[in-house]
């Protein structure tokens, strides 16, 4: 049976990005998940400034990004019979990704994202549309063993039974003396959506990573009525109270001003973002990810682990697209 130090878990879709100079940010400061919003006048035919097509996906953004520091890594996605899936699978193998996990949908389309951008500060909204993603079928998982598992946003129905064969992974080995995979998991909206079902799988996650939004979102929507809403938007009072969800180490993503990490012995970290030209923020969350990961797997240290996170966030910030900016090389 083949290895891999890492399987990423999630989706893999095709991006066209674009900037506009005619959006509008809006101060929504009463709605705590969603603080700033992003205006176009409504029924009008906006132009557009700057064009790209390039390929994303929680999945493939980070495989790239670990193959980069030199990891053997294994997406598993599901693209669509089609251009799009096969512009995907071409990717992946002129990266000498492995695509042993990949598998094409006969009767669902690739997956595409549109991203708005305003050329005034560079940052984003995202539309997407999940198409083949939607129907990601692990039960193969165990064709490739690996030593850490990345899951990403998961889009199917029953996400959660997907995650318990990787859970189911981790018990058998535990059973057998053998050494356990760490998982790391990157939430995303259906998850957040049906957060109740994520109280049973968090005690089983080596690693948590949240943005900010999502972190508040969490606390809000599980913890409830014991938040103290004036401390909402502190990353270290969010710390303590997913802790109380038996979280094992926690990673809290607050854009501009870099990250906040709890690990499992109780030390708090915070890393500052890089001063950098920022051209496109796309991508940023999973570049952030794929540095954390490549640094904790390679070195084993959790202070590492963030200053590799911050680094590879702040070099995708310079160039368009989710993976151009990407470091490459050894950690050192």
């Amino acid at each position: 049976m083949r290895h891999v130090d890492v399987v990423t878990i999630g989706s893999a879709i095709k991006d066209v990005m674009f900037y506009t100079n005619h959006g509008e940010l809006i101060s929504n400061k009463n709605d705590l998940t969603a603080q700033t919003l992003l205006a176009f006048e409504y029924g009008a035919k906006i132009e557009i400034d700057e064009l790209y097509l390039n390929y994303g996906g929680g999945a493939l953004n980070v495989a790239v990004g670990l193959k980069n520091f030199g990891l053997k890594v294994a997406p598993l996605v599901n693209i669509g019979d089609d251009a799009a899936g096969r512009e995907i699978f071409n990717f992946l193998k002129h990266k000498r990704i492995n695509t042993g996990l990949v598998t094409i949908d006969k009767t669902h389309p690739t997956g595409f994202s549109y991203i708005v951008s305003l050329r005034s500060d560079r940052d984003h909204t995202i539309f997407t549309y999940k198409g083949a993603s939607v129907f990601l079928d692990t039960s193969h998982i165990s064709h490739l063993t690996a030593d850490w598992y990345y899951i990403s946003a998961l889009s199917m129905r029953f996400w959660a039974k997907e995650i318990d064969r990787v859970i189911d992974i981790k018990r058998y080995r535990s059973r057998k003396n053998l050494t356990e995979p760490k998982i790391v998991w990157n939430p995303g909206r259906r998850q957040f959506d049906e957060s109740l079902k994520m109280l049973r799988i968090l005690p089983h996650i080596d690693l948590l990573i949240l943005n900010k939004d999502e972190a508040i979102e969490l606390v809000l929507k599980v913890l409830g009525r014991g938040v103290e809403r004036q401390r909402i938007n502190q990353s270290r009072y969010l710390l303590d109270e997913l802790r109380r969800l038996e979280i094992k180490n926690i990673v809290i993503t607050a854009g501009a001003r870099g990250a906040y990490g709890l690990d499992d012995r109780g030390r708090y970290y915070f890393k500052a973002s890089l001063k950098r030209k920022k051209v496109d923020t796309v991508g940023a969350g999973d570049a952030f990810a794929s540095g954390f990961v490549a640094a904790w797997h390679q070195t084993g240290r959790f202070d590492r682990a963030m200053e590799w996170g911050i680094k590879n966030s702040g070099a995708e910030l310079t160039e368009v697209g989710a993976q151009n900016g990407l470091l490459k090389g050894k950690i050192k």
